[in-house]
């Protein structure tokens, strides 16, 4: 008997199950081919984009700190410093003074900063006394607030110190306050009465709106000189007396308290010039308080040693 063949064994549902696993791998070989590199085989439904989400608001970044050193420091914009007028200075003045005078006058653009002066003027009128103290007394007098204009010049007398206020007046340069510290070259060159008028003269020019501390003398020269030192210390309390915006600085007193050392009657040493730019620069501060209620309050800056 002879025997059927392998095809003639199957029948036709075998022939279409293998028909359709051929056709099958051979639509998935397709996609393979045909798909990009990555990309998915089989098709995504289309659909509506979500909508995005709003981002969370973003918080400021917190300024630096010594905590947080990462973070930028603050934009800070400089406080623009004070300007100040230029110094002035007195051109009538010799360009070279003499050895026995003192620098050309100076009206100083920049206050000084400090209680009970409050930045305020004060000039002051002096012979050789006043010289020989200047340095000292600028120290003190800056240190309490005051900004200092010196006009000094040894061996002057009152009429010089006349017009010394008449230039610093046509120089718009006369201040609130004033201390005069002349009359020891007077009492020995000049009458008392002549002496007695220029003291009043000048305080007229100065003005009763402005204080005025005038420092009584410390002589101790000759007879002659001692005597008229006297009068003229009681003189000046005595217009005093009469002129409210006038006091006395008891120089004479201090100096004889503290034992000022004199080389010759008139003139001390660094120490008693230091002591004498001290006690001026206490006097203003103690009328300072007295006129203004606003020093009143302020307490006195502390002594340079």
């Amino acid at each position: 008997m002879v025997s059927r063949s392998a095809g003639q064994r199957r029948g036709p549902w075998w022939w279409l199950s293998a028909l359709a696993i051929v056709l099958v791998g051979a639509a998935t070989t397709a996609l393979y081919i045909l798909e990009p590199s990555g990309g998915s085989v089989a098709a995504t439904p289309a659909t509506t984009a979500a909508p995005q989400a709003t981002p969370p608001p973003t918080e400021p970044m917190p300024p630096a700190t010594p905590a947080n050193p990462a973070s930028p420091a603050p934009v800070t914009t400089s406080q623009p410093s004070p300007t100040f007028p230029p110094d002035q200075v007195d051109t009538s003045w010799p360009k070279n003074p003499p050895w026995d005078a003192c620098p050309a006058p100076v009206w100083p653009g920049a206050p000084s900063d400090g209680t009970p002066g409050n930045g305020r003027r004060v000039l002051i009128l002096g012979d050789s006394l006043t010289r020989e103290s200047q340095e000292a007394m600028t120290g003190f007098l800056e240190e309490a607030g005051w900004t200092p204009t010196f006009r000094c010049w040894g061996s002057k007398r009152l009429d010089w110190g006349l017009d010394q206020i008449k230039q610093a007046k046509k120089s718009k340069q006369l201040p609130e306050y004033v201390i005069v510290a002349l009359g020891t070259n007077d009492i020995s060159w000049e009458q008392p009465d002549t002496t007695q008028r220029r003291v009043n003269t000048m305080l007229d020019r100065i003005g009763d709106e402005r204080e005025v501390l005038w420092v009584d003398l410390d002589i101790a020269y000759s007879d002659f000189s001692m005597r008229r030192a006297d009068w003229f210390n009681g003189m000046i309390r005595q217009v005093a007396k009469e002129r409210p915006n006038v006091k006395v600085v008891p120089w004479e007193k201090i100096a004889r308290e503290e034992d000022a050392l004199r080389f010759d009657g008139i003139h001390y040493g660094t120490s008693g010039y230091k002591l004498r730019a001290r006690a001026l620069t206490d006097a203003l501060n103690d009328r300072a308080r007295a006129v203004d209620p606003a020093a009143a309050l302020a307490p006195s800056p502390s002594p340079t040693p």
